[in-house]
């Protein structure tokens, strides 16, 4: 087996609808036969992905491609269906498919793990003047897939303290400084007050039934 070290990605610049219906094998032995007409032994790329998401395999991968004149030794050729009148600087889904989104990730990360002396993703673009894939493919590998996770609420928002929750607290709160009587009292009537202030603040107590408890409504 030879040592491969890249794998460079192309597209056919076939139109999106061209031989929508047919097999993909049968699109790949159709640019096999693009390719023999040219003189070549076989063909040029190493797999197909096709508009739904379909892989086929074309040169075998034991053999050299014939892709990225000059770059084609230790190197993997991938081309997908489509990008006919693309742009080096489009974004994939100008030209290509959710589908082949995925299947193209999946590819390339099932052949870095069968062959971790590959290093490099490149389009083949990044190696000739050419539009070939139809865009950045570092840039489009960078932005992989997420779920989008629900981000998690803060304690106060959960609790749903509010602002003029903490005001409306600090007024339910004042007649109870008023109740006790003499100073030396007063300072720890304030220390109760921001204890009740703190208990509210962590959700221990409802604002709702401070109010109630403070007008008699027990």
């Amino acid at each position: 087996m030879r040592k491969l070290d890249s794998i460079f990605v192309h597209c056919t610049a076939t139109r999106a609808e061209w031989w929508a219906g047919r097999r993909s094998s049968e699109k790949a032995a159709e640019c096999k036969r693009w390719h023999l007409d040219r003189g070549w032994s076989d063909v040029g790329y190493s797999y197909f992905v096709d508009r739904d998401g379909t892989i086929t395999e074309g040169r075998p991968i034991e053999k050299t491609p014939a892709a990225q004149k000059g770059h084609n030794t230790g190197s993997v050729a991938i081309s997908l269906w489509g990008g006919h009148g693309g742009n080096q600087d489009d974004k994939f889904e100008e030209n290509f498919t959710p589908e082949q989104d995925r299947a193209l990730r999946k590819l390339i990360a099932q052949l870095r793990m069968e062959y971790p002396s590959i290093t490099k993703v490149r389009g083949h673009n990044e190696v000739s003047a050419k539009q070939c894939p139809c865009f950045q493919v570092t840039s489009w590998l960078n932005s992989a897939e997420t779920e989008k996770k629900p981000e998690r609420k803060r304690i106060a928002q959960t609790k749903t303290i509010q602002a003029s929750s903490v005001a409306k607290m600090a007024s339910v709160a004042t007649p109870l400084v008023g109740v006790v009587g003499g100073l030396p009292w007063q300072n720890l009537a304030i220390m109760g007050v921001l204890a009740v202030v703190a208990m509210v603040a962590l959700g221990v107590i409802d604002v709702e039934r401070l109010s109630k408890w403070n007008k008699g409504d027990r």
